[in-house]
């Protein structure tokens, strides 16, 4: 639903064609995803359609019985890798474990599924595909979403200090914005994994010795 939703926001404006595709949802994700660690190793500046399918295992005449276009498939690849990060939010609602266990499984979850993402494929979207970076905005929206849900039922049980949920939110936003930000990983020498993890161990523990 999460991956179908964001493809239709971002190819709702491509022109039609005539020429008839196969419609096999399940074999286009895991075609995009043997795409996956090419274009992040190799970035998106340049690729080209020969590239891609040699890529996918598959030739370009395949490519084209299931995509209309590069775009197209720039657009189902990052989908489908979004739609896997955003099974987080299973953990946290996982009410057959404890509520902070909750939290603690939703961010290792997390920090393995994020790890594979490279500065150069961020730099490379917001560089040559702008229009695609509307994903990661509708992305970061959904965990925005999904973790003031969070804290607001641990406010309602207990388990936080009076703080306004809002606050608790509003800090993760600024780090997921900082997060994909491949200016600001560069400029500081990270990886979305490195900045990840620095920030969740300092949430989980504080600063303080």
């Amino acid at each position: 639903m999460f991956k179908n939703s964001l493809l239709c926001a971002i190819l709702m404006g491509r022109k039609s064609s005539n020429k008839k595709r196969i419609n096999h949802p399940e074999k286009k994700d895991e075609l995009v995803r043997q795409l996956i660690p090419y274009l992040q190793e190799r970035g998106l500046q340049g690729v080209t359609m020969d590239d891609m399918a040699e890529a996918m295992n598959i030739s370009k005449a395949t490519v084209y019985k299931y995509f209309h276009s590069r775009e197209e498939i720039l657009a189902a690849t990052i989908a489908v890798k979004l739609d896997e990060i955003k099974h987080f939010d299973d953990y946290l609602n996982d009410r057959k474990v404890d509520y902070l266990d909750r939290y603690k499984n939703a961010v290792e979850y997390l920090s393995v599924n994020i790890s594979d993402i490279t500065t150069i494929f961020l730099a490379d979207l917001k560089t040559f595909f702008p229009h695609l970076w509307q994903l990661i905005d509708a992305f970061k929206e959904y965990c925005m979403n999904a973790l003031k849900t969070y804290y607001n039922e641990g406010m309602r049980k207990g388990y936080f200090n009076k703080i306004n949920p809002e606050i608790m939110v509003m800090s993760d936003h600024f780090f997921l914005d900082k997060l994909t930000d491949p200016d600001f990983l560069i400029t500081h020498k990270l990886t979305i994994k490195q900045a990840f993890d620095e920030y969740f161990r300092m949430k989980f523990y504080g600063i303080m010795k």
